[in-house]
C-alpha cells in the first residue's frame, strides 16, 4: 500500500550540504499499523513530511495506493493528499472559530460534499472516538485529549488510504496517552485503516504491529512487535481450528455414508427375501421331500 524506495534527502545551508536520510527502504501493507521510532534529529519528521507529500526527496520514490507521489506536480499532489492522506498532529491544529463538528467536516468542504452528508459522517466519527456530546462546542472548551479525538475524527472523514500521526500523544499525560492509543488501535482494527505513527517513545511504538527505527538518518532496524506476533498466532489458531473442524466434518460424513450404505443393503436383502417367499407357488409349498414324508419313529405308517 505504501512503499519507500531508496529515499535519500539532503538540504543546503550556505555552501554546505547536510544529509538527513540515507537510502531508506521499507513497505507497509494495507491495514497495517506501524511505528516510525527515533529520537530528535534521527530524521523521522523529515521522512514523515516526504511520505505525506509535503516535501520532495533528493532521490528515491514513494508509492501510495500504487502512485508515485514524487513524480506528481503540486496541483495533482494537493488533490491526491485531500483524497488519500489523513493527518493527526501533536498540536491538534484545530480551527478555534469552528465548532467540533465543523472541524471534523472541514476536509469534505474542500471536496464539495453536501452539508447533510458532511454532518452525518462527522457525527458518526465523533461517536466512534467517544465524544458525540461535544459536537457543538468549540476547541477551547475541550481538554487536550478531547481535542486530539477531534483531530483523529477529522483525519478519518475522507476515508484516506493512509493516516500519518505525528507524535499524537506528545502533549498528553500518561492516562490520556493510553486512551488515545487505544482509540487508534481500535480504529485500525475496525476500519482497516493504515496508520504510520511517528514517535520517540518505545512504549507507544511497541503497541503497533511493526517498528521502523531511525538513527542519524539510517533505517537501522525493522522489528515485529508482540502485538503483531499475537495477531499472527490468533490467525494460525483460527486456521488450525477451521482445519480440525473440516476434518471432523469429513469423518462424520464418511461415517454417515457408511451407515446409510449398510441400511440400504439391509433393506435390499429384506426386500429380496420377501419377494422370494411371495413367488413360491402352492404346489411348491405342498411338495415335501422324501425325508419329510417318512413318519416319525414309532409312529403309524
Amino acid at each position: 500500500m505504501l512503499r519507500v524506495e531508496d529515499i535519500t534527502h539532503s538540504f543546503k545551508t550556505g555552501n554546505e550540504w547536510t544529509s538527513v536520510l540515507h537510502k531508506i527502504n521499507f513497505a507497509v501493507k494495507q491495514g497495517e499499523m506501524v511505528a516510525l521510532l527515533g529520537s530528535s534529529g534521527s530524521g523521522k519528521s523529515t521522512l514523515l513530511n516526504l511520505m505525506a507529500g509535503l516535501m520532495k526527496p533528493t532521490e528515491g520514490h514513494i508509492y501510495i495506493a500504487d502512485q508515485d507521489i514524487v513524480k506528481m506536480g503540486e496541483n495533482k499532489l494537493a488533490e491526491f493528499r485531500r483524497k488519500h492522506i489523513g493527518f493527526i498532529f501533536q498540536a491538534y491544529e484545530l480551527i478555534t472559530s469552528l465548532t467540533v463538528r465543523e472541524n471534523v467536516e472541514l476536509p469534505l468542504v474542500f471536496q464539495s460534499v453536501s452539508p447533510s452528508v458532511r454532518k452525518k459522517k462527522a457525527l458518526a466519527l465523533l461517536e466512534q472516538v467517544g465524544i458525540p456530546d461535544k459536537a457543538d462546542l468549540f476547541p477551547s472548551q475541550l481538554s487536550g485529549g478531547q481535542q486530539q479525538r477531534v483531530s483523529i475524527a477529522r483525519s478519518l472523514i475522507t476515508e484516506p488510504s493512509v493516516i500519518f500521526a505525528d507524535e499524537p500523544t506528545g502533549n498528553l499525560d500518561s492516562k490520556t496517552e493510553e486512551e488515545i492509543i487505544s482509540i487508534l488501535l481500535n480504529l485500525n482494527r475496525t476500519m482497516k485503516t493504515t496508520f504510520i505513527v511517528v514517535t520517540h517513545e518505545y512504549k507507544v511504538a511497541e503497541q503497533m504491529q511493526r517498528i521502523f527505527t531511525l538513527r542519524d538518518g539510517f533505517l537501522i532496524t525493522e522489528q515485529q512487535t508482540a502485538a503483531k506476533a499475537g495477531q499472527q498466532a490468533a490467525v494460525e489458531t483460527e486456521a488450525q481450528a477451521a482445519a480440525e473442524t473440516e476434518e471432523q466434518t469429513a469423518v462424520e460424513a464418511e461415517q454417515k455414508a457408511a451407515v446409510e450404505t449398510e441400511q440400504k443393503a439391509a433393506v435390499e436383502t429384506e426386500e429380496q427375501t420377501a419377494a422370494g417367499t411371495e413367488e413360491q407357488t402352492p404346489a411348491e409349498a405342498e411338495q415335501q421331500t422324501p425325508a419329510e414324508a417318512e413318519p416319525a419313529e414309532g409312529g403309524k405308517p
